[in-house]
């Protein structure tokens, strides 16, 4: 008898994911060239190991031939292969499991400051963190924020997500989930121009908070001849023309600064 009650709980459980519950959020939507595993209980001869979704969106299976699955989630597709089984006749109470073998229909492009750019096949729940992941990462030169472009109702909507917060766990539900057709941006980060006195001049990644002394830090420190005293900012004015700043080693370093660093007198 228990054994029954658990044969029992078991096709109820698998009648509401395959017969009559609602598809669970956030699924995988099936689509050309993915590869789909069909079994339907009892009935082993029935069993399909693996089978392509073809460009129109169906496969074909034993007794019911074509079914349309395109566009559906695992759950829902293994409902309409259930339907199609009692509508013809061939199964009272059909249960059946659809499995993704293979994911290939559903792609997102991540773009800009990544090691590896390019083109990426989503699996199921792919997360943002996971397409970064199979870019290789955000490159050095990459920003702290990270640009989500998702097409909504035909237009294009820019999300601006912070690094930090996807993984210092301050912010975990900043994390979405990638849908096909989403672009991942990582622009450039922001940087700062040493030039002068310093050890090694050129353009640097600028950090939140960053101070003169911590850029000359960067910059390899001071030459034998250089100082700070005399320390001027050159900053993008309102108009476009660079505004002279003089500056001490407490002054905050701003995007597109160019710092100069003097020659000492003495």
């Amino acid at each position: 008898m228990r054994i029954r009650h658990l044969l029992f709980l078991l096709l109820a459980g698998l009648s509401t994911m395959f017969w009559g519950g609602p598809a669970v959020a956030g699924e995988y939507m099936l689509g050309t060239g993915d590869i789909v595993s069909v079994s339907v209980y009892g009935h082993p001869e029935l069993q399909v190991p693996a089978v392509e979704v073809d460009a129109q969106g169906q496969v074909v299976l034993p007794l019911v031939g074509y079914v349309t699955i395109g566009g559906m989630s695992p759950t829902s597709a293994g409902k309409a292969i259930a339907a199609k089984l009692k509508e013809g006749g061939f199964i009272l109470k059909p249960y059946v499991n659809l499995l993704v073998k293979k994911y290939s229909s559903q792609q997102a492009v991540v773009l800009g400051n990544v090691n590896k750019p390019g083109q990426y096949v989503l699996q199921r729940d792919s997360r943002l963190t996971d397409l970064l992941a199979q870019a290789g990462g955000v490159s050095p030169t990459g920003a702290n924020t990270v640009i989500l472009q998702r097409d909504q109702n035909g237009k294009r909507v820019d999300t601006p997500i912070r690094l930090a917060g996807l993984f210092d766990g301050s912010a975990p539900a900043a994390d979405p989930t990638i849908v096909s057709g989403d672009v991942i941006y990582v622009p450039q980060a922001p940087v700062f121009y040493i030039e002068g006195e310093v050890q090694k001049p050129g353009a640097y990644r600028i950090e939140p908070g960053m101070t003169l002394l911590q850029a000359i830090a960067l910059g390899g420190g001071l030459t034998r001849r250089g100082t700070l005293h005399g320390a001027e900012i050159r900053r993008p004015g309102a108009d476009g023309k660079l505004d002279a700043i003089a500056a001490d080693a407490g002054a905050r370093i701003r995007a597109n600064d160019v710092i100069d660093i003097r020659q000492s007198l003495f």
